[in-house]
């Protein structure tokens, strides 16, 4: 039978808010990766100073996204154990307020500075290589006029995608793939 995953819906914009920083997001993904660990575990998963990701764990901590799973002793003092408080995190997109909708574009502009850091480094890495970009990244933009019954299959159909992922992801392989999708209803539709 399987694992039941506990999904935390957000609809509060301060939570939301907790995650506007791509150190933010990065923190929390590999806290998933890990399961649960210290600030110096998650540190190293991400090649990082723990001193530089004290300050995101404990916002992360008061938004409720993390959540203390014990102490680890280390000589001198305990060490402080964290893990996700759910394994999916869900934003309710109905909310209307001008908070909520700034704090969602904060959210979308963090994700997208972050799959071009990922991107930048892929490109890099690979080209030093002598791996043919197209090897590493796959990048598709378009723009179409779409009725509603249309742009809400679209929608589906990258929930597929990223269920398909999410299902086939696997901690022992050799590999790991960042995936970012938007699809955004424009406020103007560029003019053909």
């Amino acid at each position: 039978m399987p694992k039941r995953r506990k999904t935390l819906v957000i609809k509060d914009p301060e939570i939301i808010r907790a995650l506007r920083t791509p150190a933010r997001q990065e923190v929390l993904a590999a806290l998933e990766a890990l399961g649960e660990g210290s600030v110096k575990d998650i540190a190293g998963e991400l090649g990082k100073a723990p001193a530089s990701l004290y300050y995101h764990v404990h916002a992360l901590l008061e938004a409720g996204l993390i959540c203390r799973a014990g102490t680890r002793a280390t000589g001198r003092r305990d060490e402080m154990i964290y893990k996700p408080a759910a394994t999916r995190i869900v934003i309710d997109r109905r909310g209307t307020s001008r908070e909520f909708i700034e704090a969602l574009s904060d959210l979308h502009s963090s994700a997208l500075r972050a799959t071009e850091r990922e991107v930048r480094a892929s490109l890099k890495e690979k080209s030093a290589n002598g791996t043919p970009p197209g090897d590493s990244v796959t990048l598709l933009r378009l723009t179409a006029h779409l009725k509603p019954a249309d742009a809400r299959k679209a929608r589906r159909k990258l929930q597929e995608v990223a269920a398909f992922i999410a299902e086939h992801d696997d901690p022992d392989g050799t590999t790991s793939y960042a995936f970012t999708a938007t699809l955004a209803e424009l406020v103007s539709f560029p003019a053909a």
